[in-house]
């Protein structure tokens, strides 16, 4: 199974821009707490679409709450979440809309990230497949 994310015909134009943007975000991040992109094009009626990893799983704050994690369970998942934004922002992105329904845990219990549609790309030196290395971010 995959997930797809395909514009509506009536939103098409603005959410063109938005899907090619995302597209090129997540073709560039390869960590195993970031969904990953498996494809993206256009739909025989001009559609722009992303195809993606399917992750079967629920928010991060429903997964505590129902198993009752204790403090411990609960920052480790949290440490994947930071692993998964430090990633990215070494890459140069900021995904700007971290929040629990962006962030899943599978029912094998990993943590993914979702949803870069509102994403940004820092700086003049982030080109793709490029590492930010140890290089500061802007504030």
């Amino acid at each position: 199974p995959v997930a797809l994310k395909i514009a509506r015909a009536a939103a098409r134009a603005p959410l063109a821009a938005a899907i090619a943007t995302e597209r090129d975000i997540l073709a560039r991040l390869s960590h195993p707490h970031i969904a990953h992109l498996y494809d993206a094009g256009l739909t025989a009626d001009g559609r722009p679409y992303l195809v993606m990893e399917y992750v079967e799983g629920e928010p991060i704050t429903v997964h505590c709450a129902e198993r009752r994690l204790g403090l411990a369970e609960r920052v480790a998942l949290l440490q994947d979440v930071c692993a998964a934004v430090d990633y990215a922002h070494r890459h140069l992105v900021v995904h700007r809309d971290l929040k629990p329904s962006n962030v899943l845990v599978s029912t094998d219990g990993t943590v993914k990230l979702l949803d870069f549609g509102v994403a940004k790309v820092l700086g003049p030196e982030a080109t793709e497949g490029g590492d930010a290395g140890s290089r500061t971010m802007p504030a």
